[in-house]
């Protein structure tokens, strides 16, 4: 079926969107943020903690030694569903779970993957 000239004058075609309409003229820019350049992104995925860690702090809160056998992710992962407050032993120490503890506990486990 064909249009009639009547009809085909109502119908509006729309044309496509030039990239000149779409630029930003004048005003404050989209992204008022600063950018950070590549040499501070080049600390790394822990480089926010670096300074604020102790080196050995999970081994002294979970009460063992420095120099003992390696945490593995098999022996911390059942230890973060321990509830605050709790009691719970780990390798023969009674230890109490807080929230700086998990906080520790979920790092380690973060750093070994």
């Amino acid at each position: 079926m064909a249009y009639s000239s009547a009809k085909a004058s109502n119908i509006q075609v729309k044309k496509p969107e030039t990239n000149e309409k779409k630029i930003f003229q004048g005003g404050k820019a989209r992204d008022t943020k600063a950018k950070k350049s590549k040499k501070e992104d080049e600390g790394g995925v822990f480089s926010e903690t670096e300074g604020k860690i102790k080196e050995g702090g999970l081994r002294r809160a979970l009460k063992i030694k420095t120099d003992g056998e390696p945490l593995t992710k098999k022996e911390l992962s059942p230890l973060l569903k321990h509830d605050n407050d709790k009691t719970f032993q780990f390798r023969g120490n009674s230890i109490k779970m807080t929230d700086k503890l998990k906080k520790q506990i979920r790092l380690a486990l973060n750093m070994m993957k």
